[in-house]
């Protein structure tokens, strides 16, 4: 048996199903497979399942209990994995795909879905795919002691309805939208950290969160996240002001740590990046015949001939040198001057570009157009 450390791992793999149907129509007829002993529905231990190819499952009897999309349907594959969750929760996985139309395997009418029974009692349907024909959504429901708890299918939609038990015998249950709320059976706690290894907790007061150094830590141990560690992951805002800041987390377990995975948005500062030092002192070269720039229309360019020492833009037909480092031309000047303005300018066999990086500002490339 496999186990899982979340719902999303666990919905996501497919590689411990077994397939115990492989393109074999069942129409009217009923598959039974072996249940399991810790599950009980209306009261009747599901050591048992009976899946028919008009779309129901019966859980320790051959009665139509939980249907999805039933109408006169066919199937023609069935999956059955066992496993645990959180090396905690045991589940039992049902697959069933097909069709929901009996005499036809047209895509609008497609229809698969999974059936997960966990040994808290309750129920998990995951539809992965329904059909899009609105006319073969057919009925939805679970039947029980307590009640017909009825849900919707939206043609072509994905769905997830959780039926949580609301007593052992599994008699009544709760139905709601969305993914089953299983949380993990063991503490959790996070602190976090900054480039020079300072170690911080979260301080909420009226629900605004504030970082508070933890003064003198010299390890990282279980009774200090206890102490200390908070529940949740700290909001985005609270690392903005912390250099290469780091999330600790622990749990009272052995199990595999989950994966934490943060989006960072970087925005750096204005610069001023210089180009490498072109020489143009090749014979072949007998001058330049214009300058193309692939960058926005907002940053500025100044030009070098004697390797960066002094700056010079072209401004009203004249090079003119400038005396600030943020000062230049625009992608437009720099296009715009002529062979014969750079002939003027070029004669050390040497250049080089500067330009100036803003917020939302580019510079792809800069391309030099010789005459040979």
């Amino acid at each position: 048996m496999a186990n899982y450390n979340s719902l999303e791992q666990l919905l996501a793999s497919t590689v411990n199903l077994v397939q115990l149907v492989k393109n074999t129509a069942y129409d009217d007829s009923t598959l039974t497979i072996d249940g399991v002993d810790w599950f009980k529905f209306n009261n009747v231990v599901a050591t048992k399942i009976y899946i028919n190819g008009n779309s129901w499952f019966g859980f320790g009897g051959s009665s139509e209990q939980l249907k999805v999309c039933r109408r006169d349907a066919k199937m023609y594959n069935f999956w059955r994995e066992e496993g645990t969750l959180f090396n905690h929760f045991r589940f039992l996985r049902m697959k069933w795909d097909g069709f929901s139309r009996y005499n036809s395997t047209s895509s609008d009418v497609a229809l698969c879905y999974e059936v997960f029974l966990f040994d808290t009692g309750d129920i998990f349907l995951n539809v992965i795919q329904a059909p899009t024909n609105t006319s073969y959504l057919g009925t939805s429901q679970l039947v029980c002691s307590g009640g017909t708890k009825s849900f919707a299918i939206t043609a072509g939609a994905t769905v997830q309805v959780t039926f949580t038990s609301l007593n052992e015998a599994g008699s009544d249950y709760e139905m709601t939208y969305g993914l089953i709320p299983i949380e993990p059976p063991y503490n959790r706690k996070f602190l976090v950290s900054d480039i020079d290894g300072r170690i911080y907790t979260i301080d909420i007061n009226n629900e605004e969160q504030t970082l508070v150094e933890i003064e003198n830590v010299t390890d990282l141990t279980a009774e200090l996240f206890q102490t200390y560690g908070i529940d949740d992951l700290p909001v985005e805002s609270l690392l903005m002001n912390l250099i290469s800041p780091g999330i600790l987390f622990w749990q009272d377990s052995e199990n595999e740590l989950p994966t934490i995975q943060m989006g960072v948005t970087a925005l750096p500062p204005n610069q001023t990046v210089y180009t490498e030092n072109v020489s143009m002192a090749d014979s072949t070269i007998k001058g330049i015949e214009n300058v193309t720039i692939d960058s926005d229309d907002l940053t500025l360019f100044a030009v070098s001939v004697d390797g960066g020492i002094s700056w010079y833009a072209y401004v009203d037909s004249i090079w003119s040198q400038l005396s600030e480092t943020q000062s230049g031309m625009t992608r437009l000047t720099v296009e715009g001057i002529g062979t014969d303005a750079w002939a003027l300018f070029a004669t050390t066999g040497q250049m080089k570009f500067r330009f100036n990086l803003a917020e939302g500002s580019y510079v792809n490339n800069i391309t030099i157009h010789y005459l040979n």
